[in-house]
């Protein structure tokens, strides 16, 4: 879907505690992929789930948008194949979005670009 694509350097990095089950994410830097193209533009990003220090499970996140649409995001761990409305504040999407140098704006409890 993507015509041109980019690759950050390597790390994982801590960015978020989620309190509702005690789990830390930490964000695989040198899983960060990206690209765009004339209908859009979109990125992946794989993370681990710990929980006091141990890995609970990893997930692959697949942002995406389609021209003026709003950010949508699916993940490996989800069923169906469907997507669904990144909403803010999503840690996860704004550290890939800050490491690809993408601007973005919540509007209406949403993320647009």
């Amino acid at each position: 879907m993507f015509a041109s694509f980019g690759f950050a350097n390597a790390t994982d990095v801590w960015v978020a505690h989620w309190n509702d089950d005690n789990t830390d994410i930490y964000v695989m830097n040198d899983t960060l992929t990206y690209g765009s193209d004339s209908n859009g533009k979109g990125f992946s990003i794989t993370t681990k789930f710990v929980k006091n220090g141990q890995l609970q499970r990893v997930v692959t996140w697949h942002f995406g948008k389609f021209r003026n649409d709003m950010w949508r995001y699916r993940t490996n761990t989800m069923s169906g194949g469907h997507d669904t409305v990144v909403i803010p504040q999503n840690e996860v999407f704004e550290y890939g979005m800050n490491q690809i140098g993408w601007s973005y704006y919540i509007k209406d409890r949403f993320y647009y670009y």
